[in-house]
């Protein structure tokens, strides 16, 4: 549910995964000074926009230009112990590019900037009046030697901007990109930008927000001028203050406000994963991780030639109905159908699915329309040979497109890919990444994911926990008051068997793959992979018709075993409809460490009812008398209505509300906007993605693995990649198993194991572990 009931105002999109740098300091080189005339035109306009919007602040703002200024104010942050910080570049691609200066502000002094790298336009040289960088190092040492709480906006890309320029890697007390993530995650993309965020919550929503990328355009940063530069640039550092002055209320556990907003989990999900994880995404960002060119372009050849080959099965298929296609094209001269069907079009693919081969179009499950659509569910669904080698192929290409080809050009000079990480990067507080996306990598073709290895004279390490979401069901349901779960667990049974047992009435024992003598038990192993995948199905939202195709059956026979599992263990349906009732009642869900994912729309009803035109009917628009408007539907009317759009069969229901139009209302069906499966699922996956940042925080913080030379390289979904010197593994991969069994441990209050895989390449051939942890 949305924290504070502010309307969302438009904006500009949100760039890459940097919400503040919307739009800010374009990629273009500044190296190279080109155009200086339409330069000079576009700087002019810029600078009327930035005196329009910063002109009051050019007494207030100050540009540091000599040591004394920039050692003072140092000295008065230590000596106040809070600065807002920032930084200006000359682009978004921290590996390339450069900083151009950086913004500060403390209370009780005026905002400041620092220029460190402008150039002039003209001539590309660096201008005068700005300190070297061997200045802002040194301040930086300062800051970081001292106790100063450093507040940020998107504090990852500002503390590696700022190492890569002083080799000094600052810690952020308090990112706000993270706090209003916290406060309101669903803030619409456009207003998750520090200029918008600031302008909503801490003014009176009458400013208008610029970003970068309003005022200068396509102008690198290092070429604008000082003198609107510093205006535009100290502002920054100042509104970054003021959120973080709005939000710290909220954030505060023992702040009254905090505890009367119900907020005290979330403010300890902020002090205790989110910002510790910061220090995790700067260190995985900065190692990056190796790439094996050799391999790539082995896979190169391998898998153009497999798409060729399916290219030419496609056509294959395509050529039996060569009379029919140039029947069409004589009947329909001018079509849009290349010689050859360019089979990578949708509109080409249409034709020839339904215009010449006559496919009847089919059902679109969303919209319940009739469709021409070549979409994979729509093809999957039509089963003709031609279509299955047409999704094949689909499948080929996007491998080839994605990875094997895109992935060489993602690699930098140093040989390695440094992805961009989104520690918030799903609303259940999931994880995500970007340049390249290295979790989209599929995980069911292992050669895509083998072109990732470790460093030489390393391997990488590869965990991931034990039934991680049914342990994190146990937990949210004990905390509820039912312990079924949690007693399993902690009796030492494997869950997907005791619930087998209980649904389909038979001994544990024989819900096992395996009887206790050794010998395969078929039978067992049904039961027990039945019971997973209805209990999987509901933690991630399957219907009943996904789950019948998981269960390669019937749907009456799926909901027959759904029934059974419910019916034999309650705790499921129970928690399904506690988490249901819980976002009905308090409009948002929470996760094991009591993180909100905000579900607003599940406290609406079903349906409303109001007038058409916003009064009855038979109110006169021109009649100015003071008698009173009737602006409210009458409740029985609206009992009326609802119940007969509620009883009607499904495509009848469309037939009630234009009944309801010629009767002067409006029915308005809010069950569109409601989504069921996402009030268990953001439970489940929220408090999974707790445990596992949970688990990186206390990796990265272990003395112990620190020693060995451990560094956590990627997080992709639940799993945990990291890499050690080689002589290191065993006790490596000992003490992995262990850290990050206790951090969840300490969370779910009972035993889960985690796994661990050492290899020199990711998803390569398993190396031996001599020594074992929890279960290594």
């Amino acid at each position: 549910m949305s924290l504070f009931s502010v309307p969302k105002r438009a904006g500009r999109a949100e760039s890459i995964a940097l919400a503040k740098k919307s739009g800010r300091k374009g990629s273009q080189s500044s190296t190279t000074v080109r155009g200086a005339t339409g330069i000079l035109d576009r700087l002019n306009m810029a600078r009327s926009l930035v005196e329009k919007a910063f002109g009051h602040y050019r007494d207030k703002f100050i540009m540091i230009q000599d040591q004394e200024t920039l050692d003072k104010y140092i000295d008065a942050a230590i000596k106040f112990g809070e600065m807002a910080i920032d930084t200006e570049t000359t682009g978004l691609d921290i590996m390339n590019d450069t900083i151009v200066g950086i913004c500060l502000y403390v209370p009780g002094l005026a905002p400041a900037y620092l220029p460190l790298g402008h150039r002039s336009y003209i001539t590309g040289a660096i201008v005068a009046q700005q300190l070297p960088q061997t200045a802002a190092t040194q301040a930086v040492s300062r800051l970081h030697a001292s106790s100063v709480r450093l507040i940020m906006f998107n504090a990852v890309f500002d503390i590696r901007v700022i190492e890569k320029a002083t080799g000094i890697r600052l810690k952020c007390y308090w990112d706000c990109s993270l706090g209003a993530r916290l406060l309101n995650e669903n803030e619409d993309f456009n207003t998750r930008s520090l200029d918008a965020l600031h302008k909503k919550y801490c003014t009176d929503g009458s400013q208008k927000s610029m970003d970068y990328g309003d005022i200068f355009k396509d102008i690198p940063f290092d070429l604008v001028p000082l003198n609107m530069a510093y205006l535009y640039a100290a502002n920054d550092a100042l509104i970054t203050y003021e959120l973080y002055q709005f939000q710290k209320p909220f954030l505060t556990p023992d702040d009254p406000l905090c505890i009367e907003r119900g907020l005290v989990d979330v403010a300890w999900v902020f002090h205790n994963i989110e910002m510790p994880i910061v220090d995790v995404v700067v260190a995985m960002e900065t190692r990056g991780i190796k790439f094996d060119f050799e391999y790539n372009e082995k896979l190169q050849k391998e898998y153009h030639a497999k798409l060729e080959e399916q290219k030419e099965v496609v056509y294959r298929l395509i050529a039996m109905y060569e009379d029919e296609i140039n029947t069409y094209r004589l009947k329909n001269p001018g079509v849009k159908l290349e010689d050859p069907i360019n089979i990578s079009s949708t509109t080409q693919l249409a034709i020839l699915l339904y215009d010449i081969i006559g496919e009847d179009p089919v059902m679109d499950k969303k919209t319940k329309k009739t469709t021409r659509s070549t979409s994979e569910d729509v093809l999957t669904s039509i089963g003709t040979p031609l279509c299955k080698e047409i999704l094949k192929y689909r499948s080929l290409s996007v491998l080839v497109s994605t990875f094997i080809d895109k992935m060489p050009k993602c690699v930098a000079h140093d040989g390695r890919i440094h992805c961009n990480f989104n520690q918030y990067g799903a609303d259940t507080g999931r994880f995500s990444s970007s340049n390249p996306n290295l979790q989209n990598i599929p995980s069911h073709n292992k050669d895509i994911r083998k072109m990732f290895t470790a460093s030489d004279g390393y391997v990488l390490l590869s965990a991931d926990y034990s039934q991680q979401e049914p342990r994190c069901l146990a937990a949210l349901c004990k905390q509820q008051g039912d312990p079924q779960m949690y007693n399993t667990f902690m009796s030492g049974k494997d869950l997907y068997s005791d619930i087998a047992s209980a649904a389909f009435k038979v001994p544990y024992e024989d819900c096992h793959a395996k009887r206790p003598d050794g010998t395969d038990n078929p039978a067992g192993k049904t039961r027990r992979d039945n019971a997973k995948t209805i209990l999987l199905g509901t933690l991630y939202g399957r219907g009943v018709d996904s789950i019948a195709e998981q269960l390669n059956t019937t749907r009456a026979e799926a909901q027959k075993i759904q029934d059974a599992v419910f019916a034999g263990f309650p705790a499921i349906k129970q928690f399904e409809q506690a988490s249901i009732k819980m976002a009905q009642t308090h409009g948002f869900v929470t996760t094991v460490c009591g993180r909100k994912r905000r579900l607003p729309s599940m406290m609406l009803p079903d349906y409303e009812v109001v007038w058409k035109d916003g009064v009855a009917p038979d109110e006169d628009p021109l009649d100015f008398s003071e008698s009173e408007v009737i602006t409210e539907v009458p409740e029985s009317i609206q009992a009326k209505w609802i119940r007969k759009v509620k009883n009607a069969p499904f495509f009848s229901k469309r037939k009630v509300f234009e009944e309801a139009n010629a009767a002067g209302l409006r029915i308005i069906d809010n069950t569109r906007s409601k989504d069921i499966t996402k009030v268990v699922n953001a439970r489940i996956q929220g408090s999974a993605a707790d445990l596992t940042k949970l688990a990186m925080i206390a990796l990265h913080n272990s003395e112990e693995m620190k020693k060995l030379g451990f560094c956590v390289l990627l997080s992709v979904h639940d799993e945990i990649i990291g890499e050690c010197p080689e002589e290191n593994m065993q006790e490596c991969a000992k003490l992995l198993a262990k850290i990050m069994s206790d951090a969840a441990e300490d969370i779910l209050e009972m035993p889960i194991d985690s796994e661990v895989v050492c290899s020199y390449r990711w998803f390569g051939e398993p190396l031996k572990i001599q020594e074992k942890g929890h279960s290594a």
